[in-house]
């Protein structure tokens, strides 16, 4: 029972921890495609994704992707790491954003967005407890950033030509990960408890052997040393004159 316990108190424990990754690319484009055309410049767009990289991992951005998911903002977490003219970002977290880290490590659903240094492309990466969620969540990354860039764009009442366009490249791509070590993780802790609690068993059940054995000899030996108890008012017959002689 403390086996099956501690093994099921593991699998509870071990919940939130992500067995899914997702896979998913986002390509920063304009409304004429600048990457199709070649008398377009694509660098501007370069510079553009590592800024919406760094956006997505904002809690706005994070909030329209759960809710183009179907889970709630809480679940979701969003973090870098930034490349490219981003790259100053990437220094040590002071100690008060890193227990804020810390704490939003625990929910379910946990984003990284990368820019890839030259092209105007967004990679973003999901973990989950299974390859399914990860997968809805990672499908739902273009929705939620798409819904949040036309916000701004209506809110600012942008000309069509200067709106930034934003292109799924695929669907999200899945895998399956530490999915092998959690139930290594829970077969030990059950074996472990296990073999414990069966030796401990056998150790209690040795020391009350040994015990009883020790009690019968005992008993054994005080049967043995036992005096024969006489009347105390009882006389020894006196010999007769005849067996005197003998």
């Amino acid at each position: 029972m403390l086996a099956i316990g501690s093994a099921a108190a593991l699998k509870l424990t071990s919940h939130n921890v992500p067995t899914g990754a997702a896979t998913v690319q986002i390509l920063v484009d304009s409304p004429s495609s600048e990457l199709a055309s070649l008398t377009q410049n694509p660098t501007p767009l370069i510079s553009r994704a590592a800024v919406f990289a760094q956006v997505m991992t904002s809690q706005a951005v994070v909030a329209d992707i759960a809710a183009a998911a179907g889970v709630t903002a809480n679940q979701v977490t969003a973090q870098g790491p930034y490349s490219g003219s981003a790259e100053a970002l990437d220094v040590i977290t002071p100690a008060e954003a890193r227990s804020n880290q810390l704490v939003a490590e625990k929910a379910p659903y946990r984003l990284s967005f990368l820019a890839q240094q030259n092209e105007p492309v967004i990679t973003a990466t999901v973990q989950a407890p299974t390859a399914a969620a990860a997968a809805k969540v990672a499908n739902a990354v273009y929705t939620g950033v798409q819904n949040y860039v036309k916000a701004i764009q209506h809110e600012g009442r942008t000309p069509d030509e200067d709106k930034v366009t934003l292109r799924q490249l695929g669907t999200a791509q899945t895998a399956t990960v530490n999915g092998g070590s959690k139930m290594t993780m829970i077969a030990a802790a059950f074996l472990g408890v296990l073999i414990v609690g069966l030796l401990l068993i056998l150790g209690f059940a040795g020391l009350r052997k040994r015990d009883d054995e020790l009690a019968s000899l005992e008993r054994g030996l005080v049967a043995d040393f036992e005096p024969v108890a006489h009347d105390a008012g009882a006389r020894l017959p006196l010999a007769s004159a005849g067996e005197r002689r003998r």
